[in-house]
């Protein structure tokens, strides 16, 4: 990344200086249906730094949550390659840890404490059942679940139960935590409530999180840097600065360019894709 590159995406000097946690150098990402060979992402590159917001953003189908699935490991690249602190990605493994979108993700036979501490000691976090339970509460009170540590998933709300996920995910402590759409199946004021308090965990602890989703809004206020990505396959368009971005300042004039310029990005791509289908009609 050039200098003007680095200015343009957010990253200073003295960052660029730091080396990456995790870089996606020329991935192209494929998988196979019953009767199609499938290329989600193109040659799609970019760099996550130390505390990074970093979020993925595009249309639905454009290779999002493929990419995270690449980063996961669970996913080799057929171009390209993925370093996880300078080491190839090929394997899963506890340094980094997804979160979903649905609220099914939980162990229903566990109660709150007893889905992190399970994670914790068989993820080889903990040795012992008093580390784990000490370090599971320490996560639940920071995500104001203390008061139903001891209540099964069933109980909760779909808020509550991504709290318990983002808990848990937060307590492996991993190198990197992914997150795919984790409040798109929740109600607006939920929404907006989980990713406040998802800005103030990150306040906390400043981990690093490489975030999915297709809501420019979400992208605006949850991410300090935005990957913008062309529809299928997947592609870089372009590298944005969204870190003085939050829901305090939706309405000011900074937030409104930056959300209007990706949405003629985003739209002009959707406008050319569907000129092409007419054309093959």
């Amino acid at each position: 990344m050039t200098d003007g590159a680095q200015a343009a995406a957010g990253v200073s000097s003295a960052a660029a200086a730091v080396d990456p946690i995790l870089d996606v150098d020329g991935v192209t990402l494929q998988y196979k249906t019953k009767e199609h060979l499938i290329t989600a992402t193109y040659r799609v590159g970019f760099k996550v730094y130390p505390a990074d917001r970093f979020v993925l953003l595009g249309p639905s189908g454009c290779g999002k949550s493929t990419l995270l699935k690449g980063v996961a490991g669970y996913m080799t690249p057929v171009e390209g390659n993925m370093r996880l602190k300078g080491v190839d990605i090929k394997e899963p493994g506890p340094d980094r840890v997804m979160v979903f979108q649905e609220f099914d993700q939980l162990l229903p036979w566990k109660t709150v404490k007893q889905n992190i501490t399970f994670a914790l000691m068989n993820g080889g976090k903990c040795k012992t059942q008093r580390e784990a339970d000490d370090l599971a509460m320490q996560y639940i009170k920071k995500v104001k679940l203390d008061r139903f540590e001891d209540t099964y998933p069933h109980m909760l709300s779909g808020g509550m139960k991504q709290r318990v996920a983002i808990a848990r995910g937060m307590a492996m402590e991993p190198d990197i935590l992914l997150m795919d759409e984790p409040f798109a199946a929740l109600d607006a004021l939920t929404r907006r409530q989980m990713q406040e308090e998802l800005l103030a965990l990150w306040e906390d602890t400043h981990f690093t999180v490489l975030f999915v989703t297709h809501s420019i809004e979400e992208a605006l206020i949850v991410g300090s840097r935005i990957l913008v990505l062309s529809p299928h396959p997947g592609q870089v368009k372009a590298e944005l600065n969204a870190h003085d971005l939050n829901h305090g300042n939706m309405s000011s004039p900074e937030f409104g360019e930056l959300q209007t310029k990706i949405h003629d990005m985003l739209f002009a791509d959707r406008i050319l894709e569907d000129e092409l289908q007419g054309e093959d009609a």
